[in-house]
């Protein structure tokens, strides 16, 4: 919901300078017919409704269609790029930046609290608007028939359009039959343009972007030029001559309204001085006027729809300007005076390429580059930088640099550069984590490798220190998904990310070995506190004990056990002939469910309060964890169930399991035969649910 609403609003910024063009280029038109001022407002709606455009070189937008960028909640230094620089640094000094050690960022805060009014605005107004439509509708009830779909009706100040599929004319009695005529054919104008059904999509559009002025600004004016053009409409069909009396019909009903009773479905008359003077100065416009007015307007519309061409620049290009900056540092560089007089790309080679780590596809090139300097003897050599036949060639102590992009289609967009000696780029897994830790680093992921169950693991270091583990559940969530070591921290604060080793990518090794613990083999994994421990001492080197954590923090739906599921010991169930369980529907929570029993046995039935859970997973049921420490047990009572009755039994396990994630889940029960003291047969029922 949040990419929605900020997608919306970039729609809305874009918006606002085409509203200022169109009201601009109206000006620039006043001269020419209506319905060219009318069909501008297309561009307007385009605007609002398609979150996607053409780019064209005859775009008129001068702004950045994408002013905040989708990623705004997460970076480290929030900025919006309009494309305008004053307002830019304006707005960017306000934004709140994040606060260490805070719960959320300051940015997802004010976004989701706008997201919120933002919702409240659009359900505000369409009830509001329903309610007025179906009062109205109501009202209309006592409107008697004229001929066809046109009705009279007492109590009404104005003429105007009702209804969708099967829209009506509402005319007051106190029009003369000579007004009739004019009015009737300007609503019937309005009718044969769907008019009445661009107003209606229109006010919707508005509902959604009802939070900026300049839209309601352009509903008004879009409203006003519809009018205008089928005033204009009416005189081009019946004459000049009807002129003075068709502003006559206007001027008696002077007194109408915008909007019939605030309901979008019905729209009447409005602003008579205008139309008025616009019909007494009407005059066919003259054929090289409508070919230059159709002309401007297209051309209008192209560019306030279209948006400006980007320079297609290519890995190469990105690449040279890469090696251009490091020319332009070197040549800046303190104590140096040599110019650099040539320079060549000696390789530019794409190590990977990753589709789903990042919102759009991701590659990693490896870029190697030589300078040339005027005079080889007087070059200095910063940053291990190295002489090899004249050349000046880049050895940085970390590495080669490693460019990184992301693409949109076809078009590369650099992100930025890395150096291999920063990580392991030898594997795929540990390119993945250097593409981690370098968009983590630029605010374009948030810092936690997998989403779902967490937990931080505090574990004393040998010098006394206090480091921490975060271990999260790559594959499955839940009691039966495996847990690794995602990235750990020292007591100075370091951050060091975890590359699990393998020559695979890292999801298909935690699959792998997801695979292997569901068939029964490494069962320590669904144990977060082992594969700590493991962590601690095989790849830290450290002797600590499970003892020696000093604090487990767990960010989880339902409590993680430390050991895993045993699997069921109902081998038969539901094996009484005719006696059944099921699950009540619709009682289905994630706490508790209602089941019905059914005894169309001919024998005495009774059971009592015990019951268990079991969860299926991979095909076969398990039994569920408690959530108890010790013994439990159940009230000792006994409900009958005589042959041909049934009943109904309410389970709250709370208390018991606690909160059930989602999932396959069965209710298994205990039921006698009961023939007499000591002689009873038992019985297992089970009925299976779903949360």
């Amino acid at each position: 919901m949040e990419e929605l609403f900020l997608q919306i609003l970039n729609m809305s910024i874009t918006s606002c300078y085409v509203i200022l063009f169109v009201i601009v280029a109206r000006l620039l038109l006043k001269k020419a017919p209506k319905i060219f001022s009318y069909a501008l407002w297309s561009a307007v709606l385009f605007r609002l409704i398609c979150p996607f455009s053409f780019e064209s070189i005859f775009s008129l937008i001068p702004i950045n269609t994408q002013t905040v960028p989708h990623n705004i909640m997460y970076s480290q230094t929030p900025q919006i790029h309009s494309g305008i620089t004053l307002v830019d640094q304006a707005a960017n000094q306000s934004l709140p930046a994040p606060v260490v050690g805070a719960s959320a960022n300051p940015m997802q805060i004010w976004i989701t609290l706008g997201e919120a009014v933002w919702l409240f605005g659009i359900a505000l107004l369409l009830i509001y608007s329903i309610f007025t439509a179906i009062r109205l509708y109501l009202q209309l009830k006592s409107a008697k028939p004229v001929f066809e779909n046109v009705y009279e009706m007492n109590g009404i100040k104005t003429p105007f359009v009702f209804g969708l599929i099967k829209p009506g004319i509402y005319l007051p009695t106190s029009l003369s039959e000579n007004e009739k005529v004019y009015i009737i054919k300007h609503e019937q104008t309005h009718i044969k343009r769907f008019d009445h059904v661009i107003k209606l999509f229109a006010f919707l559009v508005l509902c959604v972007h009802w939070f900026n002025p300049l839209v309601w600004v352009a509903f008004f004016l879009m409203s006003e030029d519809m009018e205008l053009s089928c005033d204009e409409s009416v005189i081009k069909q019946m004459g000049n001559e009807i002129k003075k009396d068709y502003s006559t019909s206007l001027l008696a009903l002077s007194t109408g309204r915008r909007i019939i009773g605030g309901c979008p479905l019905a729209f009447g008359e409005n602003n008579t001085k205008g139309r008025i003077m616009n019909i007494l100065n009407y005059k066919k416009p003259a054929f090289w006027v409508v070919v230059a007015a159709v002309i401007a307007v297209a051309a209008i519309c192209v560019g306030l729809m279209s948006n400006p061409q980007e320079e297609q620049l290519t890995v190469e290009d990105y690449a040279n300007q890469f090696m251009e900056q490091r020319i332009t540092t070197y040549e800046e560089y303190e104590g140096n005076s040599v110019k650099i007089i040539d320079s060549k790309i000696t390789k530019l080679e794409k190590i990977a390429s990753f589709d789903e780590l990042f919102s759009s596809p991701l590659e990693i090139w490896r870029l190697e580059y030589r300078i040339k300097p005027a005079d080889i003897s007087k070059a200095i050599f910063p940053g291990g930088m190295n002489a090899v036949d004249g050349w000046i060639t880049e050895d940085a102590s970390m590495g080669k640099p490693m460019l990184i992009f992301s693409y949109e289609g076809s078009k590369p967009q650099y992100l930025g550069c890395i150096r291999s000696g920063e990580g392991d780029f030898t594997t795929l897994a540990g390119q993945q984590t250097a593409l981690r830790i370098f968009l983590e680093g630029k605010g374009l992921l948030p810092h936690e490798t997998y989403e779902g169950n967490r937990m931080v693991v505090k574990f004393p270091w040998s010098n006394g220190e206090i480091c921490q583990l975060v271990l999260s559940q790559p594959v499955v969530q839940g009691d039966f998904g495996i847990w690794c070591v995602e990235r750990w921290m020292d007591g100075n604060g370091n951050v060091y990310y975890v590359t699990p080793k393998t020559d695979v990518m890292t999801m298909d090794y935690y699959n792998d070995l997801q695979k292997q613990c569901d068939d029964g083999h490494k069962p320590y994994l669904l144990n977060p506190l082992e594969v700590a421990l493991e962590y601690v001492n095989e790849e830290l080197g450290l002797q600590v004990s499970l003892d020696e954590f000093v604090g487990v923090d767990l960010v989880s739906s339902r409590p993680v056990q430390p050991t895993y599921w045993k699997s069921t010991t109902y081998q038969t169930v539901n094996n009484f002939d005719g006696v059944t369980m099921n699950v009540k529907k619709g009682t289905v929570s994630t706490t508790g469910v209602i089941v019905a029993f059914q005894n169309n046995s001919s024998r005495k039935c009774d059971y009592g309060e015990y019951f268990c859970l079991e969860k299926k997973l991979n095909g076969s049921w398990y039994q569920v964890p408690v959530i108890i420490d010790g013994d439990y047990g159940f009230n000792d009572i006994a409900y009958d169930l005589a042959p041909g009755d049934d009943g109904e039994w309410a389970v709250d396990w709370d208390w018991l399991y606690g909160s059930l994630d989602t999932g396959e889940y069965r209710i298994v029960k205990n039921i006698s035969d009961f023939r007499g003291t000591g002689d009873y047969d038992k019985y297992n029922l089970a009925a299976e649910f779903t949360i």
